[in-house]
């Protein structure tokens, strides 16, 4: 049984009202959010990105 494939992208909290979008690949936190909601949007699309740039 194989494991469910892991996002590349995620959502980070860094305080309160401070999030960002953590590349799991890279290890880099990118696109600054002051809601959950905007940067789970970002990470979604990013998502969504990278899995058609490897269909191809």
């Amino acid at each position: 049984m194989t494991a469910p494939a892991q996002p590349r992208f995620v959502v980070q909290e860094l305080g309160p009202k401070d999030f960002c979008v953590f590349d799991t690949a890279t290890g880099l936190s990118r696109y600054p959010c002051f809601t959950r909601r905007g940067a789970q949007e970002i990470a979604d699309r990013k998502n969504a990105e990278h899995a058609a740039k490897e269909e191809r």
